[in-house]
This record gives C-alpha cells, structure tokens and sequence, in this order.
C-alpha cells in the first residue's frame, strides 16, 4: 500500500507535463476538448475525475499535507457529480464555450494548472 501512496504525486506530475505541453502547444487542448465532445466521452472523463477523487480521499492519510488532499478529493468528486446531472446539451455548450477562447487564455490554464500540478506533487509526497 506504500507504494499507492505515490498515486496523488503522479497525478500531480501527469496534470503538470500536460499543463506545460499547453503552455507551448494550445491547440492541443483544443483538439483534446474537440474530441472529449464528441458523443458521449464526456462521461468518460468525468468516472475518471470522479475515481482520481475517491482515490485522493482514500490516501490522504499517507500524504504530506493530508487536509489539501482530502478537500481536493471532496472538491473533485462532488464537482464532477454536480457536473454529471447538467444535460449534454449544457455540457456540450461549456465545452464550446472552451473551443471559442482565445490562445492566451489557455496558456493562462497552462501556468496555473503547471502550478497545482507542483503544489500537488508537494502535497502528495508520502509521509516518513
């Protein structure tokens, strides 16, 4: 169990390489968005978001800052059900809300989700 520990680190890291790739490649993000909303993938992607969640609750005992992982774990997870009951059709309309934004806005998310991703390695490290 030790070693699962190290599942909130790796998140982080994942969530910071795609930030960066962001920061250099936006248009990335934006095919990635085109094809999220594309059918029914969504949901997809939100039991993923909302399975990373659970699991941050379950190992934030392990976790250097515990109290930043479990808050995070109850904030993903009830974000993404809340986001859940909206219609297809809402979800589909956010999602081009997104494709619509300009090029600096997502470079904008780059460096801030580049810095969660950093804040989140921290948190996560496993406790000694």
């Amino acid at each position: 169990m030790d070693k699962m520990a190290y599942f909130v680190c790796v998140v982080g890291a994942l969530t910071a390489v795609w930030a960066i790739t962001v920061l250099f490649k936006p248009d990335w993000m934006k095919k990635s968005i085109g094809f999220i909303q594309k059918g029914r993938l969504v949901y997809l992607v939100i039991g993923t978001k909302n399975t990373v969640g659970i699991i941050f609750l379950i190992f934030a005992r392990e976790c250097r800052w515990p109290l930043f992982i479990i808050i995070l774990g109850v904030l993903i997870t009830s974000g993404t059900t809340l986001f859940c009951m909206l219609s297809l059709e809402k979800i589909k309309a956010y999602l081009n809300w997104w494709l619509a934004r300009p090029v600096w806005m997502y470079r904008v998310w780059g460096v801030l989700a580049a810095l969660f991703g950093g804040l989140l390695i921290w948190a996560g490290i496993p406790k000694i």
